[in-house]
């Protein structure tokens, strides 16, 4: 995701890129060199709640390559201000209209978590660095939130 002056201006996955750690790296640099961004936010690995498996080394190289480049590195612990996933990724796709479409719905217990959600998580990870204000949670649905 990136997010220039509070509009949301890139928004893409990669699903070799979620495979493993190298192609993770491989991606990370060459959107990084595509956007020259300021700032690079990525989650904490040591912190990183319900991630396991193949998820922790690739939240490692996301720091290890952001820590390589000329731009303010941000390892954050990701929040959960929301009752789940899926009612936060409804309130980001309000302040971010581009997402609407995008929003997943809840799958059943049993079904795999929709790839689209990464999107989401990105923006609630930039919004836990303190580069987006925080989102009204499910009481307060009338407030609005203005991306920085």
């Amino acid at each position: 995701m990136v997010v220039e002056s509070g509009d949301l201006v890139f928004w893409e996955g990669s699903a070799e890129m979620a495979k493993d750690a190298d192609g993770a790296a491989k991606q990370l640099r060459a959107w990084i060199q595509e956007f020259q961004p300021d700032v690079v936010v990525s989650e904490n690995p040591d912190a990183a709640g319900k991630k396991s498996g193949v998820q922790i080394p690739i939240l490692q190289a996301f720091v290890e390559v952001a820590q390589d480049v000329q731009a303010v590195n941000l390892v954050v612990r990701r929040e959960r201000p929301f009752q789940n996933v899926y009612d936060e990724a409804k309130r980001l796709a309000e302040e971010f209209p581009d997402l609407e479409g995008m929003v997943p719905e809840k799958p059943p217990i049993w079904g795999k978590e929709p790839y689209n959600l990464v999107f989401f998580e990105a923006l609630a990870l930039m919004r836990d660095a303190g580069l987006l204000q925080p989102l009204a949670g499910p009481a307060k649905a009338d407030a609005e939130g203005e991306a920085v």
